[in-house]
């Protein structure tokens, strides 16, 4: 394109205005061009501080704007898949915060839908464009880490006030509590990382030691996959001790080395030797969290303007028949196959 991709923002609530709307200042070849809320006085000043060229209350009526040419979709989590279709049906290609649907039955409407359209769908897992992220997928990609045969990752936090009426805490929102909220997240890295083997078996728990919300507050999964990658799961909202130790991490152990997440640390064997090859690089002075933003949506840009190849959205097929299996096991006690009848409806 001889300009910046057009892009309508639907939904302007909290990651939109501390990770979306920031990013878009700094993009030369995206352009933040219309906002659509449903409350008008958040809208009013949005349009103000920003300048966007259109502000609109309904999907309708972004849809019906000509000139965009994709929509970044941050609407509560129930609302994504439907909304997806919808804008492909209109002809635009969809950015769309995780999860892309509550169950495998949303994410394969958006999968026909795509089809249909011929237009593209990128969900936004933000943590995939980390720079130690980037860095540590390279490593497993160019074979030094041997064969990746055992994943863990976790992130523990300390939640002190909730908001019980809050959309997050509703399952039939937000398909779950903390682990539509951070397990999704650790998941599909630590799948990506490894580049996307089939999850086969899963065994979960949930616990729910918050009374003021329906949703579970922490979770502990295990899962099997096809080439024989083991992972465990550790999320929580209610980990009772200093955030700082237990925050975000994610380790990978291979046959040659291991390569640590959150910081990044790299290890091998070397003639019987544990070696550190952490490359020493100068990162920019910044906050991580929002770089993976802005690369997010520069990606994403790309993709529209066709210089860029979005990841496989069957993908995110995998992850949420992983997601479906995770809530049957938690509910019924017992291991589940990922490719089980049966998958429980949404909210459980």
């Amino acid at each position: 394109m001889d300009r910046p991709v057009r892009i309508g923002l639907l939904g302007a609530g909290a990651v939109a205005q501390t990770a979306h709307l920031p990013a878009y200042r700094r993009l030369r070849k995206a352009q933040l061009f219309a906002i659509c809320d449903n409350e008008q006085g958040k809208l009013r000043a949005l349009r103000e501080r920003t300048g966007v060229v259109h502000a609109t209350t309904s999907l309708d009526e972004l849809l019906s704007i000509d000139e965009l040419d994709a929509i970044d979709i941050c609407l509560p989590s129930h609302q994504h898949a439907a909304a997806a279709v919808r804008c492909l049906e209109a002809g635009k290609h969809v950015l769309c915060e995780k999860p892309l649907g509550l169950t495998a039955k949303e994410v394969e409407d958006v999968l026909a839908a795509r089809d249909r359209s011929g237009k593209h769908v990128l969900v936004g897992m933000n943590n995939r464009y980390r720079d130690d992220s980037i860095l540590l997928r390279r490593f497993i990609q160019d074979g030094q880490l041997g064969e990746v045969f055992r994943a863990r990752a976790g992130w523990l936090k300390r939640r002190t006030k909730v908001k019980p009426g809050a959309w997050q805490y509703a399952p039939a929102m937000s398909g779950g509590g903390v682990v539509m909220d951070l397990g999704i997240q650790l998941l599909d890295l630590v799948l990506w990382l490894c580049a996307y083997p089939s999850p086969e078996r899963v065994s979960a728990s949930f616990y729910y030691h918050t009374p003021e919300i329906e949703v579970e507050d922490s979770a502990m999964i295990v899962l099997s996959c096809a080439g024989g990658l083991s992972i465990t799961i550790d999320v929580s909202w209610h980990f009772l001790v200093e955030e700082a130790e237990y925050d975000h991490f994610v380790d990978l152990f291979g046959t040659a080395g291991s390569g640590l997440l959150n910081p990044l640390r790299i290890f091998q064997r070397s003639y019987g030797t544990l070696v550190n090859v952490t490359p020493q690089v100068q990162r920019r002075i910044g906050n991580i969290y929002m770089e993976s933003y802005e690369r997010e949506l520069a990606f994403f840009a790309a993709v529209v303007a066709g210089s860029e190849t979005p990841p496989p959205l069957t993908e995110q097929r995998t992850l949420a028949r992983t997601l479906d299996a995770v809530r049957l096991s938690a509910r019924e006690g017992r291991e589940v196959r990922v490719d089980e009848t049966g998958a429980p409806p949404r909210g459980a």
